[in-house]
């Protein structure tokens, strides 16, 4: 993995008075790991951040501190309201958007790699031989 100690974020301006802050936690680097990426979203109050999904990645999205809106362009379409410790599971291909309630949000995405690149990757056992252990 490549982590990233910096403290400084990517500013994605959105409409809003106040822009949606990405930091990237970590990527992946190394062949053997299904995690893409971990980032950490904070979103002002009430800003609206369109999750444009990939044919070929899924993410999980837990939800640091909210409340949140998301809704989801499924069949048929989904509205729900997480809050604090929720997690969210967007599906390969699902288009979602997230608004944030008055106090802002905060959450931590980890993005996996797609089906097809995990099936190339050679198996990931442990090796519990006594050389090892």
């Amino acid at each position: 993995m490549i982590i990233n100690a910096s403290h400084r974020t990517a500013a994605l301006h959105t409409g809003g008075q106040d822009p949606v802050r990405i930091r990237c936690l970590a990527r992946r680097g190394m062949l053997h790991s299904e995690c893409e990426a971990v980032d950490r979203v904070s979103l002002p109050p009430h800003a609206h951040y369109d999750l444009v999904g990939r044919d070929d990645a899924e993410a999980a999205w837990y939800v640091l501190s909210g409340p949140l809106t998301v809704r989801g362009t499924g069949t048929p379409p989904t509205t729900s309201v997480l809050g604090d410790r929720d997690l969210l599971l967007a599906p390969i291909a699902q288009d979602i958007t997230l608004r944030a309630g008055p106090r802002g949000a905060e959450l931590l995405c980890l993005t996996v790699t797609s089906a097809a690149v995990t099936r190339r990757l050679p198996p990931r056992t442990p090796d519990t031989t006594k050389e090892r252990t």
